[in-house]
C-alpha cells in the first residue's frame, strides 16, 4: 500500500457550525493545509516559499460529524500523475481511532509557472519525489 502523507488538526472552538460540528468549509481549510504542507515537502522548497502549482478542483465528502477537541488526521496520498496535472485523495479520521472515517475528499492540481501565467508540464524531479515518497512503505513492508 502507498504512503500517504499525513498531518493532524486539533479542532478549535472556531471550526463549529451553529450544531456543533466541524463546519464544511473546514474540512477544504484542512485538506488544503495537508496539500501545501506535503508539496513544500516533495519539491523540497521552505514554508515561506510559494509552490508553482494551482488547486482547480476540489470536492468533499462528510461521513461523521467532528467536533470541538477532536484531533483530526488528513492523510494525502497522490493518486494520478498526469502530464501537467496531478489528483489527490484525502482520507481525515479521528486521529485516536484511524477507523473512524470523518470526510473523504479529492483534489486535481495542474503545474503553473507564473511568470508567463501558462500551465507547464509536471517535473520529472517532481515525479521521481512522489513516487519515492509513496513507495517508502512498500519497500518497508517488503523487509518485514
Amino acid at each position: 500500500m502507498p504512503q500517504a502523507f499525513t498531518q493532524q488538526f486539533d479542532v478549535a472552538y472556531r471550526d463549529q457550525d451553529p450544531a456543533g460540528h466541524v463546519s464544511a468549509a473546514m474540512y477544504y481549510v484542512y485538506m488544503l493545509n495537508a496539500y501545501m504542507a506535503y508539496a513544500h515537502e516533495l519539491l523540497g522548497l521552505p514554508l515561506t516559499d510559494g509552490i508553482p502549482q494551482i488547486m482547480l478542483k476540489t470536492s468533499c465528502e462528510y461521513v461523521h460529524p467532528a467536533k470541538w477537541g477532536d484531533t483530526l488526521k488528513v492523510s494525502a496520498l497522490i493518486t494520478r500523475l498526469g502530464t501537467k496535472s496531478f489528483d489527490i485523495e484525502y482520507r481525515i479520521t479521528i486521529a485516536a481511532d484511524e477507523a473512524r472515517v470523518i470526510a473523504m475528499g479529492s483534489s486535481t492540481h495542474v503545474a503553473y509557472d507564473y511568470a508567463t501565467e501558462r500551465t507547464v508540464p509536471l517535473t520529472d524531479t517532481f515525479r521521481e519525489r512522489v513516487r519515492a515518497y509513496q513507495e517508502e512503505s512498500r519497500e518497508a513492508e517488503a523487509v518485514a
